[in-house]
């Protein structure tokens, strides 16, 4: 049973002293694939590299997948996240991911987050009717991760959180359902009974910079 604990899977990369980063490619692949199976138009999985101690961007220079002595490049960004292409074979190769960082990180011990989320919106609408399609596909991901049995015992998906590229007005603030709560740090959080029959005449257009899960216990 692979759980992906729910929203985050931390895995510490070998020693800090080591370089390039090297992770196996078969843990990218195996949720990968989930998203493949699923084939969701509206969500994806994310894996990025963060300091365990600061929690700050492990900052990537270059990144390429190797197998043997043959190396490929893969697409990243440079503000730590990865994004491997899929392939079948190279896990059955037993493909590594050399991730090599920016001077000055020499110190930082990166670990892997893997985060479920929705493809990139610049902004949305909360009348949108996608955001409740959007909620429907992260909870799907997460009973496949989960598994037959382990899908039993996840914690409540309540809906989605709404992390703000820039900060509400007050015009919006004033606008938005009384249903919609904010989180501690500030994200928006919106139940999924609201997604689904509140919010066809909330035309308040949020600048975001990322949808995840809003995960209760």
């Amino acid at each position: 049973m692979r759980l992906g604990f729910f929203l985050v899977l931390l895995l510490t990369t070998n020693s800090v002293l080591a370089s390039p980063l090297k992770l196996n490619y078969s843990l990218f692949f195996g949720y990968m694939k989930t998203i493949y199976k699923l084939d969701y138009e509206y969500v994806t999985t994310a894996f990025y590299l963060q300091d365990k101690d600061s929690k700050q961007a492990c900052l990537i220079k270059d990144a390429k997948i190797v197998v043997d002595q043959k190396r490929e490049q893969i697409t990243f960004t440079r503000q730590g996240q990865l994004l491997p292409f899929y392939s079948d074979q190279h896990r059955k190769d037993g493909a590594m991911i050399e991730v090599e960082l920016l001077p000055g990180q020499e110190n930082y011990q990166c670990d892997l987050q893997v985060t479920i989320m929705a493809k990139a919106f610049d902004s949305v609408q909360l009348a949108d009717p996608k955001l409740a399609l959007i909620s429907t596909q992260l909870e799907g991901i997460l009973k496949k991760n989960a598994g037959m049995i382990g899908k039993y015992f996840l914690p409540a998906f309540s809906g989605i959180r709404l992390k703000l590229s820039e900060p509400l007005s007050e015009q919006q603030l004033s606008a938005l359902p009384k249903q919609v709560s904010f989180s501690k740090n500030g994200d928006l959080l919106i139940s999924n009974a609201l997604l689904h029959s509140g919010l066809a005449d909330s035309h308040v257009t949020l600048k975001i910079k990322r949808i995840t899960p809003w995960i209760t216990q």
